[in-house]
């Protein structure tokens, strides 16, 4: 098994495998553990706890790897028709319906204000202070992040009261993902969220990222506005959460 073999399969559909076109390059790959056929791949990226599974390509192929795939707890990022393939041997403790948006091809996000401020790893603390103890705070937040991808700001005084980032990006593999989007309660509805994820989408315009995309619940009304408004549509439909994967069936001897 080679990478490149792995990224002829997972470019057949760059948008769904944005994420794991950029796990197959630096900083990302050391922590994702392939399984391969000339149809299809599945993935364990390790860089979370718990780890995240994937899945692209010809279904019953993609069945045949899950098979390999050890029993734990996962979070999951899956198509209905793969996560169909192994429920039974899935027990989902969260799951939900999800959108893949993508920034179509020539689209341009509005220009934001003076007040949205590129982050930088200094600013770690503030922003784990703007997360810190939040109900809806985002779930795949890691703080190598502020290094790798790309955050902006808005701060009032020295407090930061808004924030949007990537989960990836990859000038590599041609591939970012927008997430992190984040607002404090108090300070919702005055277009804070729409302004930082707007400068996000600027830069890595200014980077040449050809495929740049996000993840949004599908019943997220003021979330979807949002990006809709930025230029962003919705792909696909899959679902995402976290599952105890159990044992693989032990196959009986024929006789």
């Amino acid at each position: 098994m080679k990478m490149a073999d792995i990224q002829d399969v997972l470019e057949t559909d760059r948008v769904w495998c944005a994420y794991a076109l950029a796990d197959l390059f630096p900083p990302y790959v050391d922590q994702a553990a392939w399984r391969w056929r000339p149809d299809a791949v599945v993935l364990c990226y390790r860089g979370f706890e718990p780890p995240i599974l994937f899945a692209h390509g010809e279904p019953a192929v993609v069945a045949e790897l899950f098979d390999e795939v050890a029993e734990g707890l996962y979070q999951f990022g899956l198509l209905a028709t793969h996560r169909a393939l192994i429920q039974h041997r899935w027990v989902p403790r969260k799951e939900s319906r999800m959108w893949r948006m993508v920034l179509p091809a020539g689209a341009r996000p509005p220009a934001t204000g003076d007040a949205v401020a590129p982050l930088r790893q200094n600013d770690l603390p503030s922003l784990q202070t703007l997360f810190e103890g939040q109900p809806d705070l985002p779930d795949a937040f890691h703080p190598s992040q502020l290094d790798d991808g790309c955050f902006f700001g808005v701060w009032e005084g020295s407090h930061l009261i808004a924030v949007a980032g990537t989960h990836v990006v990859s000038e590599a593999a041609g591939v970012a993902a927008i997430g992190n989007v984040y607002t404090r309660s108090d300070r919702r509805g005055r277009g804070l969220g729409q302004n930082t994820t707007a400068a996000v989408t600027a830069e890595l315009l200014r980077r040449e990222i050809r495929t740049i995309v996000l993840n949004v619940a599908m019943d997220n009304e003021p979330a979807l506005r949002v990006y809709r408004a930025l230029g962003f549509m919705p792909f696909c439909g899959y679902y995402e959460g976290v599952a105890e994967l159990k044992p693989a069936p032990i196959p009986t001897k024929e006789t």
